[in-house]
């Protein structure tokens, strides 16, 4: 019969790339863990890893059969000893957020941290996804939980979305622009008058696009980008305008030329951020996902996301 520990030191050496890092991981001697995966090799009459004493270990092709099976197995395992932990007892496992480039700046990088200083005994992993991704990356088990922006999102039975803010857009802009007003808000007619530098990012763009159509206005488009990075440094050096909702803490661009940032007076729309995960089999998310929820939504409600969006 497989043993979990097997499995876990298994996993724990490819992950680290060789036994003693493994051993240093999970708390054992490195002869323990090399024991563990010989009796796992030896009970299913396969070489897993291919060891070479200057270069660490390496999977084979049942390693890699394995290996994939081992880490749901193991993730599922976790989960079943949170949900009967006793309260107060941190969570261990692994946990994947997904969220687009802006958000990986601003709200992930926060929550993510809130949640590792309360169970530092579990792995968080960040993705970089797109807008125009949908609910994909959930469906397609890339992640356990996407921080996202909806903009007339269809329903969807397999995915449930809780609801954070609905921040108003605002305009990107170089500091001593004509129309840098120290924040004051701004019309969509005033900026209007000013080349544009979209997201280029499906509803992202709509979105910010379709802002200045609902008045009948068309500004010159300048560019289109998909990097949030790109816009900030390509506004510090011109006169032109960005729309976006999320905006960075300090007022630099990579350049290094100063930035100014000013609400939207007038849209007719938004989008609302919000944090999608798979609707549970059993009524109940998992613990991991509830504490990474708990810590967005303190960071909203204390209003440390003030720096990053107008809400």
């Amino acid at each position: 019969m497989l043993k979990t520990e097997q499995l876990r030191c298994f996993a724990a050496t490819v992950e680290a790339g060789s036994f003693a890092a493994a051993a240093g991981r999970l708390n054992l001697s490195a002869s323990a863990v090399v024991y563990a995966v010989d009796a796992l090799e030896e009970q299913l009459e396969t070489r897993l890893l291919v060891r070479r004493r200057s270069a660490g270990v390496s999977l084979t092709a049942d390693g890699r059969r394995l290996l994939r099976l081992a880490h749901g197995l193991l993730q599922d395992l976790a989960e079943v000893e949170n949900l009967f932990a006793p309260k107060g007892r941190t969570l261990t496992g692994e946990l994947t957020v997904g969220c687009q480039e802006g958000l990986s700046w601003a709200l992930a990088p926060r929550a993510i941290e809130h949640v590792r200083r309360k169970h530092p005994g579990l792995d968080v992993e960040l993705k970089t996804i797109f807008m125009d991704q949908g609910n994909a990356p959930l469906l397609d088990a890339d992640v356990d939980v996407l921080i996202t922006f909806l903009v007339d999102a269809e329903p969807d039975p397999a995915v449930e979305h809780l609801h954070l803010c609905r921040p108003t857009p605002c305009a990107m802009m170089r500091r001593h622009h004509p129309l840098d007003r120290e924040g004051a808000p701004l019309t969509l007619r005033e900026l209007a008058q000013f080349p544009q530098i979209y997201i280029q990012d499906g509803p992202a763009l709509e979105l910010f696009s379709g802002l200045y159509r609902h008045q009948g206005l068309t500004p010159r488009q300048a560019m289109v980008t998909n990097i949030s990075t790109a816009a900030q440094a390509l506004v510090g050096t011109s006169d032109c305008i960005s729309l976006r909702i999320v905006r960075p803490a300090h007022p630099w661009s990579p350049l290094g030329d100063e930035l100014a940032f000013a609400p939207v007076a007038d849209p007719h729309a938004t989008a609302s951020l919000a944090i999608s995960t798979l609707r549970p089999r059993h009524g109940r998310q998992s613990a991991k996902v509830k504490a990474f929820i708990a810590s967005c939504r303190a960071l909203i409600e204390e209003g440390t996301m003030r720096s990053h969006l107008f809400y």
